[in-house]
């Protein structure tokens, strides 16, 4: 592949996109007309996330390596470009199985030399293998699904009345290890990917681990979550 630029990203993740099942993909993210939805998001998804990955391209290393939590549709661009441009590792971690074969099926059609492929494992057993210098946690802690109550509290979705109080703490401590032991992975200096309602749980566990954080101004827009995503650049303070 001679041309390994942003550009051949796109046109690679537009052929990608096509491979898929998105009738499949569809119900997996969206309780009705799935693939309608996802067929009207597709070229933004693509744009943004090309955009995404261009950005953190500036904050990154050529050959280092990282661990995208949660990773599904929206952070393949991204992810398909820190492999193809800056020669990077990438592990996409991913808990819904389905999801994972079916994106591994799409990008084993079209670029079955590249090495990414999605896991479905556990982002804190995928942080507990080996080293990174940057994570991608887009989300991670805000989807309604795996954290009904972090979730219905950060958007608003549940009023204090209605909180149940003993599921809260125990999504939140189950949140508050799963961002100690994505912390506890990070070669420093290192870059977190982060949503601004995310940050909250890494700088909770960045000071006991001696973790310096420096939040860059500028935000980058997503096409599916909504939410506005920053660079945090990771330093040791020890």
């Amino acid at each position: 592949m001679s041309d390994r630029g942003w550009g051949q990203v796109q046109r690679l993740c537009e052929r990608v996109f096509e491979a898929i099942d998105w009738s499949l993909l569809g119900d997996v993210y969206f309780h009705d007309d799935g693939e309608q939805h996802w067929r009207g998001r597709l070229p933004q998804v693509i744009e943004l996330g090309v955009g995404l990955g261009e950005r953190l391209s500036a904050f990154t290393r050529r050959g280092g390596a990282s661990l995208w939590a949660g990773a599904g549709v929206a952070e393949l661009p991204a992810m398909l470009g820190e492999v193809l441009v800056n020669g990077r590792e990438v592990v996409a971690a991913n808990l819904i199985e389905v999801e994972c074969e079916e994106l591994n099926r799409a990008l084993a059609a079209v670029v079955p030399d590249v090495a990414l492929r999605y896991r479905a494992i556990d982002a804190a057993a995928a942080a507990a293998e080996r080293r990174f210098d940057h994570l991608g946690c887009i989300s991670l802690f805000t989807d309604p699904e795996r954290w009904p109550m972090l979730s219905g509290v950060s958007y608003g979705r549940i009023a204090p009345v209605q909180l149940d109080v003993e599921a809260f703490v125990a999504e939140r401590d189950r949140a508050v290890a799963l961002a100690d032991a994505l912390l506890g992975a990070v070669e420093l200096p290192g870059v977190l990917t982060t949503t601004a309602e995310e940050v909250g749980w890494f700088l909770d566990r960045a000071a006991p681990r001696g973790i310096e954080v420096e939040a860059q101004d500028e935000l980058v827009e997503t096409a599916v979550v909504g939410d506005p995503v920053g660079f945090l650049l990771l330093r040791n303070t020890r």
